[in-house]
């Protein structure tokens, strides 16, 4: 089983460091067969230049370089096609570079993927799973959003707004990448729209999600803004 990790950066210099290390612990400690994908929009930190120097000594990791901040989706999609076209991978992984996604968790997703699931989401909102670090205004937003979303896109899914994924890619062979017109978080959702209208099966695992402590948030009243009007839409196409 050979897997690839998609990290998509913007400002993370003080992350990505941390983050690629416990990557490559679980990879030797699991013998689990894994390459790391950096996807870089440009960051006024040089986060790209710091992802650069790491993997001219890891050749486990490779960078990919855009123009500016394109956004969360494009990112995941570009890291994605990358896996696809080098043949990378037999399972493709998203997830946040702030250490809010354990890397500990991956061989979870793997036994899950291994029990028959195409796509393996870490949701905070099943047994085992949770947060921590959050106000109860910010519980309260997330978890309506989750049960507003999987209601009426008729997906049985907890956690639909969890970035911490794993596909086959023969889910993201199939899913038409180039129609998703989303992007942000609001991308995340379309996802798992797409999978589900798809037949794939899809399959949780607790996480327990842990907020930023180093950088600043990327979540914005304008994403959560796009995350309804794409609601919407996606509504529409059910």
């Amino acid at each position: 089983m050979h897997v690839s990790i998609v990290l998509p950066t913007y400002n993370e210099k003080e992350n990505l460091p941390l983050v690629i290390q416990k990557l490559l612990d679980v990879f030797d400690n699991h013998h689990v067969k894994g390459n790391i994908i950096v996807v870089d929009d440009n960051s006024p930190d040089d986060t790209g230049k710091l992802a650069d120097r790491i993997a001219e000594k890891e050749h486990r990791v490779q960078v990919i370089h855009r123009e500016g901040k394109m956004g969360l989706g494009t990112a995941y999609i570009a890291g994605f096609r990358h896996a696809l076209e080098n043949n990378m991978a037999d399972l493709v992984f998203s997830m946040d570079c702030d250490l809010s996604h354990d890397p500990a968790y991956i061989p979870d997703f793997i036994d899950m993927h291994l029990k028959g699931y195409d796509v393996v989401v870490g949701s905070r909102y099943i047994a085992g799973g949770g947060v921590e670090n959050w106000g109860m205004h910010r519980r309260i937003m997330s978890k309506g959003a989750n049960l507003l979303s999987s209601t009426i896109l008729g997906v049985r899914v907890k956690d639909m707004t969890t970035g911490y994924r794993c596909y086959t890619c023969q889910v993201l062979k199939e899913i038409e990448m180039n129609s998703i017109t989303s992007n942000g978080y609001s991308f995340l959702e379309e996802v798992l729209f797409l999978c589900n209208k798809k037949g794939f099966a899809i399959g949780e695992t607790p996480i327990v999600f842990i907020d930023r402590t180093l950088g600043s948030s990327k979540l914005s009243k304008n994403e959560m803004w796009k995350f309804f009007l794409t609601l919407m839409r996606l509504k529409i196409k059910r």
